[in-house]
């Protein structure tokens, strides 16, 4: 039986190993957060940079606010606000918007 269970764990952090190397995971300030919480309590899993495949790039989060205010969830002033915002974020990487902050914007 604890061979089974082992075998069991050995295979799941194969999986896991694989999927952090070469999978598609999808890009969102929720799972960001997630994933560097898990590094903090196991710093092996940093060798895999995993916050930061799964963190939106700008491109994401422009395709985003674009698809947010064709919806009419936000109006056009409120738009160009945070496009704008994301546009300073990016010439300036020590003034990034937080995932706590993004969350904020989004309500």
């Amino acid at each position: 039986m604890l061979v089974l269970a082992l075998v069991a764990v050995a295979f799941l952090v194969v999986t896991v190993v694989s999927v952090l190397r070469n999978g598609a995971l999808p890009r969102d300030d929720r799972l960001v957060s997630v994933v560097e919480r898990l590094e903090r309590k196991c710093p092996a899993l940093r060798q895999f940079d995993a916050s930061e495949r799964v963190a939106p790039t700008v491109e994401d989060r422009k395709r985003e606010l674009k698809e947010r205010y064709v919806e009419g969830e936000m109006s056009n002033a409120e738009f160009e606000r945070r496009m704008e915002r994301l546009m300073d974020d990016t010439e300036d990487p020590s003034h990034r918007s937080t995932p706590a902050e993004a969350d904020e914007d989004s309500q």
